[in-house]
């Protein structure tokens, strides 16, 4: 069923708008739940996924569980976004900015000097991963939503909190919830395994998740007294700080109409 997420991105950088933070939930398939984290696992390999921060980062961890080397083959693999194949691994080669510093102390002088040199080296990304035994490696590549938010309706549900902690001032924390036929967004994991470098046998790993719920607040609610980007401990009730099923991003409203960036969520 072919499902797309249409954007469009419009400037929000008005003077006097007010911000607000989305939280989006999610929900899996094929995978467990433990410790409000999303865990796969058989007999050859774990795989625990980290979707909380800004726009939902699809991290990964794999652990290989085996007494003998696993190998991904990144060129079959691919995060699937609805309908829409992204490539873990592309045959270009990319030129890095490399820079390499170094420090040195003179305990003789009590001198302290550091060097440093800045080059380029074109490389090749890696398609075949190496995972020795008991071992593991993370990855962390795609968006989950990389441009835009959904555009909630103000006359819908909503919850009334607190605006910060031990505030008699309340704001208002409006939610929609999904299901499978009507997320905006169904997000897969597909990765090629083999025990052989030359993959004359390969098991596959396909890991689906959707948007179930998203959370709309005002800035302020989402982070309070806390640092930016850091999780408070305050506020769980309502915040799903700890959990990482969830992901987040910053959004703005303003006064004219034409400055909201919106989505048609399906064809």
């Amino acid at each position: 069923m072919a499902k797309k997420l249409l954007l469009l991105f419009l400037g929000l950088s008005i003077v006097g708008c007010k911000t607000y933070v989305q939280v989006f939930e999610t929900k899996a398939d094929n995978v467990k739940t433990v410790d409000q984290t999303y865990v796969f696992e058989n007999d050859s390999l774990k795989i625990i996924y980290n979707l909380w921060g800004k726009k939902g980062l699809m991290k990964f961890e794999i652990y290989n569980k085996l007494n003998v080397s696993l190998y991904i083959d990144w060129r079959k693999s691919s995060y699937i976004a609805n309908d829409v194949k992204l490539n873990y691994w592309e045959d270009v080669e990319r030129t890095n900015s490399l820079y390499a510093s170094y420090y040195f102390d003179n305990s003789l002088l009590r001198t302290r000097s550091s060097a440093g040199v800045s080059t380029s080296a074109t490389v090749k990304e890696e398609r075949i991963t190496f995972i020795p035994p008991k071992s593991k490696y993370t990855r962390g590549q795609f968006y989950i939503i990389p441009w835009s938010f959904v555009v909630l309706d103000k006359n819908g549900p909503y919850t009334e909190v607190a605006l910060r902690e031990g505030s008699k001032k309340t704001t208002k924390v409006f939610y929609k919830e999904y299901n499978k036929n009507t997320t905006p967004r169904v997000f897969r994991n597909f990765l090629t395994f083999s025990l052989t470098e030359n993959f004359t046998e390969e098991f596959y790993v396909d890991n689906e998740f959707y948007i179930s719920k998203i959370l709309e607040m005002d800035q302020a609610q989402f982070y309070r007294n806390a640092e930016r980007f850091r999780r408070p401990e305050y506020g769980k009730e309502i915040l799903p700080y700890k959990d990482n099923r969830y992901f987040f991003i910053n959004i703005g409203e303003g006064n004219d109409p034409n400055k909201v960036r919106k989505v048609n969520k399906r064809d």
